[in-house]
């Protein structure tokens, strides 16, 4: 089932690439920071090893990656579909490599890469059971950073209430693309469980699947192998 049209994403993207990483560091408090380096140590990538980041926008998780595989000896690509966060992400790490790709057909062969990353792109994908099967086809290892469905209770009410209000204005005002934010606070009702994250990555394949919860459940750690 589609859940996002392809070419209004990819245009916001576009958008707010040069802001993206100051709002995103502005909006988290600084944790994103955490979460990146969680991300990769789930991996288990070693030195000399390979991995691909999908949806890699402007290439912090990619960066982080990289420390770990320790190139040249290692090999770490970044891949997104927006031109405008790839020239971001060559800007800002111009030693690593990074191409325009589509998320649900990744332009490697198959087991190609020790580990497959994805952060905060899952739910901006038209298939996101197809985007965890092509991670699962290209590597052995899997490793997705999402923001999960605000849970019950008085805190999940208040987050709701941030994702609703201080989110798209914050951004708006920070990237000077309301719009872009807006469509990011809309899709708050998109987010998932933690149950529904792991169903799904079972449901692509993927083996041994686990589930983090951080910053107060609000983010998921989701990794398994292929």
């Amino acid at each position: 089932m589609a859940d996002r049209d392809p070419a209004a994403v990819q245009s916001m993207f576009d958008r707010i690439a040069n802001r993206y990483d100051l709002v995103n560091t502005v909006l988290s408090g600084g944790a994103d920071a955490r979460w990146r380096r969680r991300a990769a140590a789930a991996t288990e990538l070693r030195p000399g090893g390979s991995a691909l980041d999908v949806a890699c926008g402007s290439g912090k998780l990619t960066a982080e990656l990289a420390s770990l595989a320790v190139p040249p000896r290692g090999r770490v690509v970044g891949l997104d579909f927006s031109a405008g966060m790839l020239a971001r992400a060559r800007l800002d790490h111009p030693a690593l490599l990074f191409v325009e790709g589509d998320a649900l057909n990744l332009p490697f062969a198959d087991a190609e890469f020790d580990a497959a990353t994805m952060a905060f792109g899952l739910r901006n994908l038209a298939d996101p059971e197809r985007g965890l099967q092509e991670m699962r086809r290209v590597a052995r290892r899997l490793v997705v950073l999402e923001f999960v469905k605000p849970p019950q209770g008085p805190f999940g009410t208040v987050y709701r209430l941030y994702l609703r209000t201080l989110l798209p204005a914050i951004g708006g005002w920070l990237s000077g693309a309301p719009a872009a934010y807006r469509y990011l606070s809309d899709t708050v009702d998109s987010y998932r469980t933690p149950a529904e994250l792991v169903a799904m990555a079972s449901a692509a394949g993927w083996r041994e699947v686990t589930f983090l919860g951080l910053m107060q459940g609000t983010v998921g750690l989701l990794a398994g192998d292929a």
